[in-house]
């Protein structure tokens, strides 16, 4: 989403189109400025405090306020070849199959997902299928623009999608596509969780599954990792990477409170049909309210425990607690 706040993908580190080439958010950052429970004012880096630097990646909000990031940056466009392509529902199954296959030899330059979907109402969408679930494909390549076209011919060449807006375009027009599927006061539920593969029986599972979602903003994201994710140094930064081929977000989303029983029994029941091929954990950005236990163990007990720690001699009273919480007891 293009109005996602840089504060919280880089200290809790959420997932976007480009981690594949160059992996998290918080391990592009070089330094943070820091106002501490106490009301200190410092400064956190590879040689200043170098415990909060490493808990401040992937930590979250729990040890200050950050008001000023420094961040490595990457040569990225400015125009990417990216887009949006669709399929009818009806050829989700063939059509992710494809996809697992594709990007399994694809390079790190290829970013993306697949998703189930609604199709919004517009003009580039055939009236057919505005307001139909569909099957999509998001496409992204870091790179020349004619290496762009070529990696997308195959994607582009399946299954006849009815919808195929890959081309030239900035960065930023590809972060925004998606935005018309998150409004303003959606209510939403989530499950994440990393998945180390994707076998024919767990993708006709997805399709039966996502039949029943109750609600036309849910989507189900299957996003390919690899690339630079696979090698996250991991033992530098409290966030903890899991190497596996795919991480899948589960996001139930809807307006009248009179749904919530019937679409969060519905992202349970998913993330339960998973659960054979799922580690059972993720980063912390997406450990729901209800999933207390399941924060300690997308760090690991060895992280964990330093970040309790660490969270006692910045927060001992815990402050800052309206988070994924690290509770200093």
């Amino acid at each position: 989403m293009s109005d996602t706040g840089v504060a919280g993908l880089a200290l809790g580190s959420g997932s976007g189109w480009l981690e594949r080439m160059f992996g998290f958010t918080c391990e592009s950052m070089i330094s943070a400025e820091v106002v501490t429970a106490a009301g200190e004012v410092v400064r956190a880096s590879q040689t200043e405090n170098p415990d909060l630097f490493w808990g401040l990646r992937g930590g979250g909000g729990n040890f200050g306020v950050v008001t000023e990031f420094e961040f490595r940056l990457h040569p990225v466009g400015p125009i990417l070849t990216a887009g949006l392509l669709l399929w009818p529902r009806a050829q989700a199954g063939e059509v992710i199959r494809f996809y697992r296959d594709y990007i399994a030899s694809a390079p790190q330059e290829v970013g993306g997902a697949v998703a189930f979907l609604t199709a919004p109402p517009a003009p580039f969408v055939p009236p057919e299928l505005q307001g139909q679930p569909v099957v999509g494909v998001i496409y992204c390549y870091v790179g020349p623009l004619d290496d762009g076209e070529e990696h997308a011919r195959a994607l582009r060449a399946f299954g006849s999608p009815a919808v195929d807006m890959i081309g030239p375009m900035p960065y930023s027009a590809l972060q925004g596509m998606l935005d018309p599927g998150f409004p303003h006061g959606v209510r939403e539920y989530f499950k994440v969780d990393w998945l180390r593969s994707l076998p024919d029986e767990s993708i006709d599972t997805l399709v039966a599954v996502a039949e029943e979602l109750p609600a036309p903003f849910g989507q189900l994201i299957l996003c390919p990792l690899g690339g630079a994710v696979s090698r996250s140094a991991t033992a530098d930064i409290a966030l903890s990477v899991v190497d596996t081929p795919w991480l899948y977000f589960c996001l139930s989303m809807w307006m009248d409170p009179v749904e919530d029983e019937r679409n969060i029994a519905w992202t349970r029941r998913l993330a339960a049909s998973m659960r054979d091929i799922g580690v059972g954990t993720t980063v912390a950005n997406f450990v729901a309210e209800d999933e207390a236990g399941r924060l300690r163990a997308s760090y690991g007990e060895k992280k964990y425990a330093r970040l309790v720690e660490l969270k006692r001699r910045w927060d001992p009273d815990n402050l800052f607690r309206l988070n994924q919480n690290i509770n200093p007891a």
